[in-house]
This record gives structure tokens, sequence and C-alpha cells, in this order.
């Protein structure tokens, strides 16, 4: 009998282990696109660390940073240019703790049109999301390049999809600057083509997507924000070896077909990098660009986080995108 209650213990004691060491969970958000397959597995991966994903998928960073800012969500992948517009609106209570993906947008030409130099898009009307950034990488690199963005007609597609391609198909635009898939879906009707001309071609090198944390939560639960780091590490370097993963994951995720999902792949990068310089250089452009009031770079240096990203990789910073 004593040795049948010591086992009853041990077997409670064990049970209540099991409950205090269970998978803690961590409320996700990101945005639906082709160049976050690695976020619609992350998952999957963050299992192994420990952590339980309740992911909820949204559509644009707007949605995002408000849901983070709101403290709807835990963790969020936002755009880096979000850093900028969340000190403009005076929230610095979270931390950008990794990078996600770069590109995943382009200058899209029409079906004849030919332009070789950005100066030879001056006479032009191209469609464009309004103060998007996309337009605003555009209208950087264009002028970099010697363009007068005054001489570029621009119509407004907030949305892009299919009024703009339909725009470009019946030539009411010369082209239009935006976001896969809406880019592949050109390329591959034909109606359009991808533009040898890099928008990301400045100092920004396109930097896209970040992965950003409530504070407090990171303080209460810094264990399962770093599973969660480890899980987008694994994820990236999995879907970057695997093209075919890549494009199953995305095809998925995204309700896109195959050969639009493979035709967009090549246009950006899974990377989880944290680009401190490249930044810094992205804020002083809205600054410049009067998407914010001030200057806001300075938020890179106090609201980059790279403890999280060096210890799931085993790098230091200045190998992770770090100064």
């Amino acid at each position: 009998m004593r040795k049948l209650r010591i086992v009853s213990l041990l077997l409670a004691a064990f049970g209540l282990a099991t409950q205090v060491h269970a998978a803690e969970t961590v409320r996700f958000a990101y945005a639906v696109q082709v160049h976050q397959a690695s976020m619609m597995i992350i998952q999957d991966y963050a299992k192994k660390y420990g952590v339980n994903l309740e992911v909820v998928p949204m559509r644009r960073y707007a949605d995002l940073q408000l849901a983070l800012m709101t403290n709807q969500v835990d963790v969020a992948v936002m755009g880096y240019i979000n850093i900028g517009l969340m000190k403009e609106n005076n929230f610095e209570d979270y931390r950008a703790i990794a990078g996600v993906f770069n590109g995943g947008q382009s200058l899209t030409l029409a079906k004849g049109v030919k332009a070789k130099t950005w100066k030879d898009l001056e006479g032009m009307t191209l469609g464009t999301a309004p103060n998007s950034y996309a337009e605003l990488l555009f209208k950087t690199s264009a002028t970099l390049g010697g363009a007068d963005i005054s001489k570029i007609k621009t119509v407004s597609f907030a949305a892009g999809g299919p009024p703009m391609l339909s725009a470009l198909k019946n030539r009411e635009i010369d082209g239009f600057v935006s976001w896969e898939p809406n880019n592949a879906d050109a390329a591959l009707s034909g109606d359009g083509y991808y533009s040898s001309l890099d928008i990301g071609d400045n100092p920004t090198k396109h930097i896209n997507g970040v992965l950003t944390v409530n504070l407090n939560f990171l303080k209460e639960h810094r264990a399962a924000v770093l599973g969660v780091v480890k899980a987008l590490v694994d994820a990236t370097n999995d879907l970057n070896k695997n093209e075919a993963k890549y494009v199953e994951v995305a095809v998925k995720g995204t309700g896109s077909s195959p050969a639009i999902v493979k035709e967009a792949i090549p246009h950006g990068s899974l990377d989880y990098k944290l680009h401190y310089k490249e930044a810094k250089a992205l804020l002083q452009l809205i600054a410049r660009a009067k998407m914010t009031k001030t200057d806001t770079s300075g938020s890179v240096d106090t609201q980059f986080d790279y403890s999280l990203l060096s210890e799931a990789t085993g790098l230091p910073k200045n190998q992770l995108g770090g100064p």
C-alpha cells in the first residue's frame, strides 16, 4: 500500500510538472504575402521549442501595427517602415527582434514599353499605391537615378489587384509599382514585365518585413519569444533550401497559383537578419518624404534588440545586420 501511495504521489507530481512546463501560448500575426511563407509554417517549428502560436493572418502592415499597439497580439510581422510610424504615435513599448524578408515589390512596365534608365520614365503614367512603401522606394530610386519625379504621372490604385492589372492590359497606364503577386500576375498574363530598374536600388537595400514583440510580453515571457525567433530561423533556413516546399507553402497560404508563386519568389528574399544601417536610411527617407513629421531614425538604436537573434543563431550582432 505504501509503495502504491508513493507511486501515486510521484504520478501526481509528474502531472503537475507537466502542466507547469506546458507550451506557452503566443498571439502572433503576419501579413499574407508570398515572401512571408516562413510565417505560414512558423507554428510547426515553434512547437519544438515549447511554444504554441495562435496565428492571425492579416492583410496590411497598418493592421498589424494597430494590433501590436493595442495589445491584440504579442508578436507581429510588420514593415521596417512602421518603426518610424510607431514613433510618430509615441509608441515605444515594443522591440524589433529579427528580420523576416526583403524585396517583394517591383516596377512593372506594360508590354512594349521600354525604359533603360530612370529618366526614360519621364512622360509616362504609372500606377501606384499612394504613400505606400513601394511608392516611396520608387520615388527615391528614380530621383537618385536622375529622373524628375514631377514629370512622371501617377494614378492611384490603393489595393492593387484586378483594377490595376486591367488598367495595364488596356494601356491606361504604362506600368505600375506594386507588391507581389501583382507583378507576377502581369508578367504571366503577358501584359507586362519586370523592369530592370530596381526600386530597391537605394540606401535601404529594399529591406521590408521585421519581427516585433510587445515589450512587456518580452520581459515576462522571454523564453517563449526566444522560441519564436528560433522557429523563424529554422523556417527561413528550411524554405531557403527547399524551393518546392516554399512554393507549396506559399500557394496554400496565399491562394495564388503555383505559376504565380514561382514567378514571384525570385523578386524577394527570406532573411532573418535585422538590418540596422538600412533601417536608419529608410526612416530618414520617410522623414524627407513627409511620411513622418520628424526624423525617427534614432528609434533604430532604442528599439532594435539583437540579443534573441544572437542567442538563436549563435552569431554576434555584427553578423546579423547589426552595427
